[in-house]
């Protein structure tokens, strides 16, 4: 309630209590107040949520691709357009080199024997596979070359024989040239592997050649035909 107040000459004036002593206007700044700080944390809230849902998929994805190639015991290797589970591994070091042919060098550097969970694959037949070889391979030709070690055969020393998987293998031979490096991995898909310690050696074949005018030059096709040993 307002007050009163008569001052010496009998005029009589009405004292207005200042905003901030009335009690309603508190009142309203506290209710405020509270549903501001409500509507914030809300909003953090919110956003952690979506930063932590985020982060949750992130990790998510790079373990489902973290290991896609078959270079770690319990990651996937690619075969076609799916991928197999890796069961074990043995990888080697059979450093083969040969430069024998058109002053080409060919090494094979590693070779790495996986055992996957079955796999069926659609594209081809619905096979059924329990293991892959995959072998590295490095070209260094002096001098225009064509090579096809994704094309080349694999027999292993239990019995199989198996073409090599030109969908899976790296994109590296074919035509190449004097001066040039090339390296990848041809991939073959083996129906039957029960420890991957079974395959102690391997035989491959593959096709290469360069073109020439003299049909007299015998040495312009070659068809490798080597034996790696695994130890």
């Amino acid at each position: 309630m307002s007050k009163k107040i008569t001052d010496e000459n009998g005029n009589q004036f009405v004292e207005v209590k200042p905003w901030y002593k009335r009690w309603w206007i508190w009142v309203i700044i506290v209710v405020v107040a509270v549903f501001a700080i409500g509507a914030f944390g809300g909003g953090n809230d919110d956003s952690s949520s979506k930063s932590d849902s985020s982060t949750k998929k992130a990790t998510t994805s790079q373990t489902n691709d973290a290991d896609d190639t078959g270079t770690a015991t319990n990651g996937t290797v690619k075969i076609d357009n799916g991928t197999a589970t890796v069961l074990s591994k043995q990888t080697y070091d059979p450093n083969w080199s040969d430069d024998t042919w058109a002053g080409t060098t060919v090494k094979i550097d590693k070779v790495t024997v996986i055992k996957v969970k079955p796999f069926k694959d659609t594209d081809e037949k619905n096979n059924v596979y329990n293991g892959v070889v995959k072998v590295h391979y490095v070209i260094s030709p002096t001098k225009d070359i064509h090579f096809y070690a994704t094309q080349g055969t694999l027999n292993t020393n239990d019995g199989q024989q198996v073409d090599a998987n030109m969908y899976t293998s790296d994109d590296f031979d074919g035509d190449i040239n004097q001066g040039a490096t090339k390296s990848g991995n041809v991939i073959y898909t083996l129906k039957t592997l029960n420890n991957v310690k079974d395959i102690t050696s391997l035989r491959l074949k593959w096709d290469a050649d360069y073109d020439t005018d003299n049909y007299e030059d015998e040495n312009a096709n070659k068809t490798y035909d080597i034996t790696v040993n695994l130890q």
